[in-house]
């Protein structure tokens, strides 16, 4: 019976770790997505945030106290350690211990995620490969070592012609996919039924999606037209400087260009267009998230990010609805033969990447279509462990150890 009594309080010790611990991700989460929270019934100590749930009853012969601390709390990468504590009524203790490391939850974690059906086509020669741009902002240098953990996740894929370095990942719990003698895929297809490979850094065939929080106020830009030649930021400011369209959306054209020298976030409440030889220049002090609530046509020069960071550029549509383009009907497109270094995040629309375009970074949408052209995507690892201001990212476990 004793033996009996202290094999149900070790396991109950080690679920109330694990409650301690869904604990404090919840005030984790609540602190990064609720403007102002107040930790209420924690102990704020330094940069410290502890807590005790006492006088829980396990059985009429056992107690229980669990409690928690949370180092670095205002951090993005807090440590966590739980106790779950019982003991009998001989007073001798059990003690569980969890500890972990949080971290903002990826969103980027795959090359391309598309979240519903129909939802990736790829109908020509392209290549979709990886690299790391902490390692090596020179994708040809960072491409040697980590070239084949790309992975596409979508619900049904179409492959046809296109080489994939990596995995394609298949959501539905009936996949169907299309993979013609002419294209490849190195690592598999998989599907639900397939077990997940623990050597792999990520093999979730689910795409998540997070809020997008764009910010309210900030700096008229072009002084309330939609075109123009401006040059916005601070180099070497730590909060970016939001900025604002006028009535009629952000149109560049011709020779308009805007010029990011410091980090910004723009609020775009229309269309954004760039076409012709304008373009949008991310300079080597500059960052930038481009909030766009219409539609999104990123051609003719493009946007120009000359860090080669996919991490400094952020473009993320909100509409759901679909707008007329030469190449198709989507919510937004990217059909520029400059480079683009950067993340794109349309979560309740339809993106085509179309013609020659290269991306560095990621995709994420509701569709994602690769129009006519052969492109190349090249997937930057490093957008695994990135957070945006501008998305609600949730709170996740790095990595975790229990005594």
């Amino acid at each position: 019976m004793a033996l009996s009594n202290r094999t149900f309080c070790y396991l109950a010790s080690t679920h109330l770790a694990e409650t301690g611990a869904e604990e404090a991700l919840w005030a984790l989460n609540q602190a990064r997505n609720t403007s102002g929270y107040s930790w209420s019934g924690w102990t704020i100590s330094g940069s410290t945030a502890s807590k005790v749930l006492s006088g829980v009853a396990v059985t009429d012969r056992a107690s229980a106290t669990v409690t928690i601390q949370i180092a670095n709390y205002a951090t993005d990468n807090p440590v966590v350690t739980t106790h779950g504590i019982t003991r009998m009524t001989d007073g001798i203790p059990i003690d569980k211990q969890l500890q972990f490391t949080a971290k903002p939850a990826a969103l980027f974690a795959n090359a391309v995620g598309a979240t519903t059906s129909a939802s990736f086509t790829i109908s020509y020669t392209d290549t979709i490969d990886s690299y790391d741009s902490s390692v090596s902002i020179d994708p040809t240098s960072a491409l040697q070592t980590s070239r084949d953990q790309a992975i596409v996740s979508a619900p049904t894929v179409a492959v046809n012609s296109a080489a994939i370095l990596g995995y394609v990942a298949i959501s539905s719990s009936s996949p169907t996919f299309t993979n013609s003698t002419s294209g490849s895929v190195k690592g598999s297809f998989t599907s639900p039924s397939v077990l997940r490979d623990p050597s792999r850094i990520y093999s979730g065939a689910s795409q998540s999606t997070f809020d997008i929080s764009a910010p309210s106020g900030g700096t008229l830009l072009f002084s309330g037209s939609s075109t123009g030649t401006a040059a916005i930021g601070t180099a070497g400011a730590t909060t970016p400087s939001v900025y604002y369209d006028g009535p009629y959306g952000i149109a560049l054209s011709g020779s308009d260009k805007l010029t990011i020298n410091g980090p910004v976030i723009i609020v775009v409440s229309h269309n954004l267009s760039i076409s012709n030889s304008a373009s949008i220049v991310v300079s080597s002090s500059g960052s930038a998230q481009i909030i766009v609530a219409g539609a999104i046509d990123i051609s003719g020069g493009g946007i120009v990010n000359q860090t080669s960071l996919p991490a400094k550029l952020l473009v993320a549509g909100t509409s759901s609805s679909a707008y007329g383009f030469s190449s198709g009907t989507y919510t937004a497109r990217l059909a520029t033969s400059a480079p683009f270094y950067g993340a794109l995040y349309v979560p309740s629309g339809s993106l085509q990447l179309y013609g020659t375009t290269t991306l560095y970074g990621s995709a994420v949408a509701k569709t994602v279509d690769r129009g006519w052209g052969n492109g190349v995507l090249h997937y930057d690892l490093n957008l695994r462990k990135v957070a945006f201001s501008t998305l609600s990212t949730p709170s996740d476990i790095e990595s975790w150890s229990v005594e």
